[in-house]
């Protein structure tokens, strides 16, 4: 790999330890609130930002080098799948498969209205949990931040 590809790598090893950093600032938001509407937004807000490193940014060469598997331990990896899903699937996107929305077809004295319900995330169990998102951040950050030193040697 030349010098200018790893500086390329170190660019995003740099920059996404400030994305863990602002979500764990979150999270202690979240902790002093005591109304589920207000932590339920911030949640929304950590999952879209702990996404951020993994969801394909690119470098100026159009390269994503930064694995899952390889900054997200093992134990973590089911809840940074679920945080993952949550956010390309109903955070920063509306997808029809998630959601699976049905209707009904109601006739009233006013005319035909079609209601829809759909599928939505259970965003109080998630808050049940922070302590687990916590600690996958956490471990996230300490990885990634490993890795920089790494690099930093070699420079």
């Amino acid at each position: 790999m030349s010098n200018e590809a790893k500086f390329e790598n170190y660019k995003f090893l740099r920059l996404h330890p400030v994305d863990m950093n602002t979500a764990l600032g979150t999270l202690k938001m979240v902790k002093r609130y005591r109304r589920d509407d207000i932590k339920v937004a911030l949640l929304r807000d950590i999952a879209v930002i702990n996404s951020r490193p993994f969801s394909g940014n690119r470098d100026k060469t159009g390269k994503n080098f930064l694995s899952e598997k390889k900054y997200v331990p093992a134990e973590y990896r089911d809840l940074h799948d679920r945080l993952l899903d949550l956010r390309n699937k109903q955070f920063a996107h509306t997808d029809a498969i998630f959601h699976d929305p049905k209707f009904m077809k109601w006739k009233g004295d006013k005319g035909v209205a079609f209601p829809m319900s759909f599928k939505t995330f259970d965003y109080l169990g998630l808050l049940r949990n922070l302590k687990k998102v916590e600690a996958l951040i956490k471990s996230v950050e300490s990885n990634i931040n490993l890795a920089a030193r790494e690099y930093e040697k070699a420079f």
